[in-house]
């Protein structure tokens, strides 16, 4: 009677990790895409990056926070926040996408200065690709990749940069 509670209690804590985060490439882009840790679907922070070394960071949610504008947007780790210094970027918040009257997606984009969006990547990998964001007007979220993927889409980005760097 154990053995079975054991089992079904680990499979239980493991499945949503696997299935929280996707790893996707094409011949000019790296994606991972995470899903929050408790609203699952309906939050996801997408990272990509080209092979021009160009990041995107972006967060779709479902709730206006007066699109179009600017806000901020705070990552933290989730494990050791006192030895992790939090770091803020510039978010702009836009309509993504409208499903019908009552629903749209929104993105927070982290703002394209050529530094912010690869540091929140590099910044994503050193807390083990854990971390929690609060965005100005809405409840922290907490995203949480599979290692598998995240390792892939790191892997990806190096070597998109090494092509880069070699066609120079």
């Amino acid at each position: 009677m154990i053995t079975p509670l054991i089992v079904l209690t680990v499979s239980a804590f493991s499945i949503p990790l696997l299935e929280n985060s996707t790893y996707s490439q094409t011949e000019t882009k790296c994606t991972l895409t995470v899903k929050e840790e408790r609203l699952l679907d309906n939050t996801v922070l997408t990272m990509s990056t080209d092979r021009k070394n160009n990041y995107d960071v972006k967060i779709y949610h479902l709730s206006d926070l007066q699109a179009p504008s600017r806000g901020q947007l705070t990552q933290y780790s989730i494990d050791n926040v006192d030895q992790h210094q939090e770091i803020s970027y510039a978010v702009d918040h836009n309509l993504f996408k409208r499903i019908d009257d009552k629903t749209a997606i929104y993105t927070a984009t982290i703002a394209n200065d050529n530094l912010s969006p690869q540091l929140f990547t590099k910044a994503f990998k050193a807390h083990s690709y854990r971390t929690k964001l609060h965005i100005e007007g809405l409840a922290p979220f907490a995203f949480i990749a599979s290692q598998r993927q995240a390792d892939a889409f790191f892997r990806c980005a190096e070597q998109q940069q090494i092509a880069t760097l070699a066609k120079r």
